[in-house]
């Protein structure tokens, strides 16, 4: 009876310390996304949270282990994403993935925001010739819809595709970065995004796909 009881306790302390980390860990992503991760602290931190600092070195280690954390956490995200259906028509694949994006977002701004600042720092968007790599993956979805839109004849091939897929990419990374630094709200970020993207394509798009795409262009700001 009496390892019995030591078990539940050991449970129930642990219980509670993943129920403090989280909450803890909720208090640094939106530290990070309002005022930078350069400024943040694990002082800072612990004053917010009302512990003191060695308990923050207990529960996350150091600064680096919760950036770590942060851009795993990312990286799992997107990849969902990533795995999503691809579309021929331009119109409908722009349409679904930056909604799709902004829809995850939305759910938690201050950790999506905070991770993305992580992964700056380490160096993440920086692995442009890792084929497992963040961009390159990116661009993997990117050439996929290019090639498709080509195949179905929205696209008529006179631009090179990696020209277009290096500007599909180019869209996201610019947005993202405005938002993810407060230049844009996430609506806006959206707006901008698919406008740009759509540009992208009607540069090479059949007469029919240009004419459809340049209508939804016009719809982004009624």
């Amino acid at each position: 009876m009496v390892m019995e009881g030591k078990s539940r306790g050991n449970i129930t302390r642990q219980a509670n310390k993943k129920v403090r980390r989280e909450r803890i860990l909720d208090i640094a992503k939106h530290l990070i996304a309002s005022e930078g991760l350069e400024a943040f602290t694990f002082s800072q931190l612990a004053t917010e949270a009302g512990v003191s600092t060695p308990t923050i070195h207990n529960l996350f280690g150091k600064k680096g282990d919760i950036v770590s954390e942060l851009v795993a956490e990312l990286i799992s995200s997107i990849s969902a994403i990533m795995a999503k259906p691809i579309f021929g028509d331009p119109v409908e694949s722009a349409t679904y993935y930056i909604d799709s994006i902004v829809g995850l977002y939305e759910g938690n701004e201050d950790f999506y925001r905070a991770a993305y600042m992580s992964a700056d720092k380490v160096g993440l968007f920086d692995d442009r010739e890792s084929p497992e790599g963040f961009v390159q993956q990116s661009q993997k979805i990117a050439r996929l819809c290019c090639t498709a839109a080509l195949e179905q004849g929205f696209l008529l091939g006179n631009i090179d595709t990696k020209t277009l897929l290096r500007q599909l990419y180019d869209c996201h990374r610019i947005g993202r970065q405005d938002w993810v630094y407060g230049y844009v709200d996430l609506y806006e970020y959206r707006d901008r995004t698919l406008e740009a993207m759509l540009t992208v394509y009607a540069s090479d798009a059949s007469p029919e796909c240009h004419n459809r795409l340049c209508k939804k262009i016009r719809e982004i700001h009624i």
